[in-house]
């Protein structure tokens, strides 16, 4: 935890909660929170928490953000932006009830991989809708829509999870951290709190952070929507 408040906050899900990290002298600081809440509460005086959770969701049919994305990022990594949740099976306990509901509501059914992360999205969209301070710092980034618009637009061939795709990824992050500083917080980072990849999401959340306070960053959509809560629906980068 930062001994005093850091104006930028990078944030992506890892095995036991939520890898934070932020520029410190002439490299970063970092941590794990068990819990969103812990989290914004230990950054209070951030001016942008960019974090890679869903944020405002539609009561149905599919997000524009997830959509404009997949368009964004394009080629065989489009398939890592996946469909939000509809607002309607936030509460699901099962993944066959969250299907069952989502089919009702949507006409779609509901996958794996997005049940996994119910919880987390659960978790972010409750804090923000209690908490208006947070609300006005937290945006919604994902990995390889900031990678993509780091590559002049064009989003990443190589998996992140592949040799060549993280260092093709702590390559372009180096371009504007510093390649030794990022090589460094890869190599720091304890596994048990963060997997590589997870390090190097948290990053690139970090890049859209920066050009987010600096009135730089693009939206998906742009302008940006609401969802029916009053939450901004955006992906930023």
């Amino acid at each position: 935890m930062p001994s005093n408040p850091v104006p930028l906050i990078g944030v992506d899900g890892a095995r036991s909660g939520w890898f934070a990290v932020w520029r410190l002298g002439r490299g970063f600081g970092f941590d794990l929170y068990a819990r969103a809440q812990h989290l914004v509460a230990a950054h209070m005086g951030a001016d942008v928490i960019a974090v890679d959770i869903p944020i405002g969701l539609s009561d149905r049919d599919g997000r524009a953000p997830d959509a404009l994305a997949r368009k964004f990022v394009g080629g065989k990594r489009a398939s890592s932006v996946f469909s939000a949740p509809v607002r309607g099976v936030l509460d699901a306990q099962t993944r066959a009830e969250a299907s069952d509901r989502h089919r009702l509501i949507d006409s779609r059914g509901f996958g794996a991989q997005a049940f996994a992360i119910l919880p987390k999205i659960r978790e972010w969209d409750t804090l923000l809708r209690g908490d208006a301070h947070a609300r006005d710092r937290v945006r919604e980034v994902h990995p390889e829509v900031s990678f993509a618009a780091m590559n002049a637009g064009v989003g990443l061939v190589p998996s992140k999870r592949s040799d060549e795709g993280r260092a093709l990824r702590v390559e372009l992050l180096g371009r504007h951290f510093g390649q030794d500083a990022v090589e460094a917080l890869v190599a720091q980072v304890p596994r048990r709190l963060a997997a590589a990849d997870d390090v190097v999401d948290a990053l690139a959340a970090l890049w859209s952070a920066e050009r987010i306070q600096a009135g730089r960053a693009g939206s998906l959509p742009s302008p940006s929507a609401v969802d029916s809560t009053g939450l901004q629906m955006a992906i930023w980068y």
